[in-house]
């Protein structure tokens, strides 16, 4: 495999302190703008809305494309605006929101979406059970948007998008190889991300889905797989 050059990182659950929580690992931020002062792009891959994206990226001195609401969005001043999707979820969103109303419940950040809806969990203790309910009620009507639960939110992304198609239009956009370009995640929405690329990360925490589908599990939770990702860029080994 050709040396890393560019590396897609997920957010919730792999650049945070664990999959519990909200909270940044200051250790794997640190990490990467070590790569990036090695000249190593980092990009973060995320389901989150783009101005959460983008903010990280200027915040925490990141260098590579911001790619928001599951691959719908990517944003850099070099590449500008690119709207991937050609049908937006909305109408699912708003029919679900109405329809399971208490088993769900609207985030603040979907003011700021255009493609990609997330809805919380009413009892976190059923997430699983009500993502089946939403997921089973819509996509047979609504065919054009597929749903995934990342233990933070449920997502009612366009099925023409993922963070593997983002990340491919990147990397040619770029002018990157997929050889050289590793990403990491955590959930099962991230097994398109990891597949997009040379190597495909997995934390030591994740889903066994998206462990089985990895080229390396390293064997430490959320933001600590990244801080061992990075040393290993650092080390010469990948």
């Amino acid at each position: 495999m050709a040396r890393v050059r560019i590396i897609f990182t997920d957010l919730d659950g792999t650049l945070t302190e664990s999959r519990k929580t909200y909270r940044l690992s200051l250790e794997a931020v640190e990490a990467l703008r070590r790569l990036v002062a090695r000249g190593v792009m980092v990009s973060i891959v995320s389901s989150n809305a783009l101005p959460v994206v983008v903010g990280l990226h200027r915040y925490l001195g990141l260098n590579g494309p911001a790619i928001a609401e599951t691959g719908a969005l990517v944003y850099s001043e070099e590449l500008g605006l690119i709207e991937l999707p050609e049908k937006s979820a909305r109408e699912a969103y708003v029919d679900v929101l109405s329809r399971f109303k208490g088993l769900v419940l609207d985030s603040w950040q979907n003011r700021f979406r255009l493609y990609d809806y997330a809805l919380r969990v009413g009892d976190a203790s059923r997430g699983g059970e009500i993502y089946k309910l939403v997921k089973e009620y819509v996509e047979p009507r609504y065919p054009w948007v597929r749903v995934g639960y990342s233990k933070y939110a449920i997502h009612l992304t366009p099925r023409d998008v993922d963070k593997g198609r983002a990340v491919r239009l990147v990397l040619g956009r770029l002018g990157f190889s997929p050889e050289e370009a590793a990403a990491v995640g955590d959930s099962e929405m991230d097994v398109d991300l990891i597949e997009a690329v040379g190597l495909g990360v997995a934390t030591g925490d994740a889903d066994e889905e998206l462990k089985s589908k990895a080229r390396l599990v390293i064997n430490e939770p959320a933001g600590r797989a990244i801080v061992r990702l990075a040393e290993l860029v650092e080390e010469g080994k990948i």
